[in-house]
């Protein structure tokens, strides 16, 4: 009879054997979600969106709450609108898109990761 220690090292030699017979990898196939002030330290690129003239002549203010994935090259992949004024979605959008992050490493190799980001628009007075 074997021990459960035993069965352990046996369920994940089975483990190991699958992923190397089905060419399938150990590594996370989904983005890895990283907090949106980590992420911050890696933007190396942050064009600043353009203050829509209606928006600012209506005195319009607010934050842009936008969920992003992050490519392995470090480029903005794909995002959804989370919250923020109307008015001021698309200004936001458009920026975000342009944002470039150095790639995010895990065990050494470069992951997709999604995060979440907020645009700030405030009137100067």
């Amino acid at each position: 009879m074997k021990s459960k220690s035993s069965w352990g090292v046996v369920a994940a030699a089975v483990v190991m054997f699958a992923f190397a017979a089905t060419g399938a990898s150990a590594e996370p196939q989904n983005p890895i979600r990283v907090g949106g002030a980590v992420q911050q330290h890696n933007l190396v690129r942050q064009p600043k969106p353009v203050y829509p003239a209606e928006a600012k002549a209506a005195r319009v203010q607010g934050t842009v709450q936008l969920q992003i994935t992050i490519g392995k090259d470090g480029k903005v992949q794909s995002l959804n609108v989370l919250s923020g004024p109307p008015e001021l979605l698309q200004a936001a959008v458009d920026a975000v898109r342009q944002w470039e992050y150095k790639p995010t490493l895990l065990n050494g190799e470069p992951v997709e990761v999604l995060t979440t980001v907020d645009v700030n628009f405030t009137l100067m007075q």
